[in-house]
């Protein structure tokens, strides 16, 4: 990447040739700038370094510390993610063989097997000529294209059927062990009341019930076992109920939390173990009593005081929400309601990761944003001898 020469400094009343030679200075900094500021952000998703800074996720982070809006986040998103995938086209932007422009541009059509001829052409096609090129291709549904101002087909040149023969778009999701086993069962659910369509479309549909609901509202049922409190009204955008639960076993003998999908048993990391022991509903199968950690009538009240929305740092989600123990019931917390706090299954997942590395420096309580915590043991958990030999835990059933 080419040095960044000095900022023109903006000064009134300079002469025509003064003003464009300082305005494309600005410019070319400005694009340099966006060129190197994307790879610190995809450096910073993809080793999870927002976490290290006190954010539950990179959106959290690029709102709270960058200043960023939603699309300008998305957009950052997308790119680092692409760039993941293709590690030619990353290099190239690395080292200054294309531009943030261009590199934004092929990474719409690149795919790991066309990304090198994507990359030549952006290393010999002006920006401009580029951008019509690939909204061509994305545009092309056949190897056939209309002559400009004949309006004939003609085939397209070999280089571009090339490029054009493979434009799928690839969505890779990560999950933690409980986000599957609470996505399978969302699945099942849904399968078994009817629904058609393929997972994708089914994906979807839960987007556009999400966005109905957002711009509808609705009553309040935030978590399986919960009712809402008929004296607190619904909040703008937050859930109609949650319609399932993922039941979840600790061994005995170690402590770990685990659940059954298709892929095996999948051990909890520390960060959802806490989860669980801070807020979920256990059945002994001894005495087959079941409880909940805390009374349904408190956490009913501290979801009515939150606004049933997530309280984490810059987060406002109100779905699939918890009730966090800002003093751990472990150090003397209580269930009292000024010792309770509702947060989102993903920040309090976060809470409790970073809760590991501020025992060791006699910290307490919930985590300020910006702190910097210990690094947070290994995320997989322990993982106990029964569960290497094969053989199921047995123990209490706990259900989120």
């Amino acid at each position: 990447m080419p040095a960044t020469t000095a900022l023109p400094v903006f000064q009134p009343g300079q002469t025509a040739a003064s003003a464009h030679a300082s305005l494309k200075q600005a410019v070319r900094i400005m694009d340099q700038a966006r060129h190197c500021a994307v790879l610190w952000f995809a450096d910073i998703m993809a080793r999870g370094l927002y976490r290290d800074l006190g954010f539950a996720s990179i959106q959290i982070y690029a709102k709270q510390e960058l200043g960023f809006s939603r699309t300008r986040t998305g957009d950052f998103v997308r790119m680092a993610r692409k760039l993941d995938d293709l590690p030619e086209v990353k290099k190239s932007l690395e080292n200054g063989k294309i531009g943030y422009t261009k590199a934004r541009e092929i990474i719409k059509v690149a795919t790991p097997a066309t990304e090198k001829a994507w990359v030549e052409v952006a290393c010999t096609t002006p920006r401009d000529r580029l951008v019509e090129d690939v909204a061509r291709v994305r545009a092309q549904a056949t190897d056939l294209r209309t002559s400009p101002g004949q309006g004939e087909l003609i085939p397209v040149a070999p280089a571009e059927r090339r490029l054009a023969a493979a434009v799928p778009v690839k969505v890779s999701l990560e999950m933690t062990p409980e986000q599957f086993a609470r996505f399978e069962a969302l699945q099942e659910r849904l399968v078994k009341s009817g629904v058609g369509g393929d997972r994708i479309e089914r994906i979807l549909a839960g987007l556009d019930s999400l966005l109905e609901d957002a711009l509808g509202g609705g009553q309040v049922n935030t978590k399986a076992g919960a009712s809402a409190d008929a004296s607190m009204p619904a909040p703008r955008g937050a859930p109609r109920g949650t319609s399932f639960q993922v039941h979840v076993r600790q061994c005995p003998d170690c402590g770990c939390f685990s659940a059954s999908t298709s892929r095996g048993d999948l051990t909890f990391g520390p960060g959802d173990a806490g989860r669980l022991t801070c807020d979920s509903r256990s059945e002994d199968p001894r005495t087959g009593r079941n409880s909940a950690t805390i009374p349904p009538r408190v956490r009913r009240r501290v979801l009515a005081r939150d606004g049933h929305r997530c309280q984490g740092p810059g987060c406002t989600n109100t779905r699939f929400l918890e009730v966090h123990h800002v003093l751990p019931r472990a150090r003397g917390g209580t269930n009292r309601p000024d010792n309770l706090i509702t947060l989102c299954s993903a920040c309090h997942r976060h809470i409790h990761e970073k809760a590991q590395g501020m025992q060791a420096q006699g910290s307490q309580g919930m985590p300020a944003p910006g702190a910097r915590p210990q690094e947070s043991p290994s995320p997989r958990g322990p993982r106990c001898k029964r569960e290497r030999s094969g053989m199921e835990c047995e123990g209490p059933q706990v259900r989120s």
